[in-house]
């Protein structure tokens, strides 16, 4: 498991999403914001070893 550094675009909030696969070359998804509590864009700031 891979975990990844992501910025909300729409609340500016950064939060750490463990994922099974690369996310580097996308530099931003859509995914569900747990501060927003909705989907939104997020940048893609990291890759965190574990």
């Amino acid at each position: 498991m891979t975990s990844w550094k992501l910025k909300c675009t729409e609340c500016g909030k950064e939060w750490i999403l463990k994922v099974s696969y690369d996310l580097a070359s996308m530099g931003k998804i859509y995914h569900y914001c747990p501060h927003c509590k909705k989907n939104t864009f997020h940048i893609v700031l990291e890759r965190i070893e574990d």
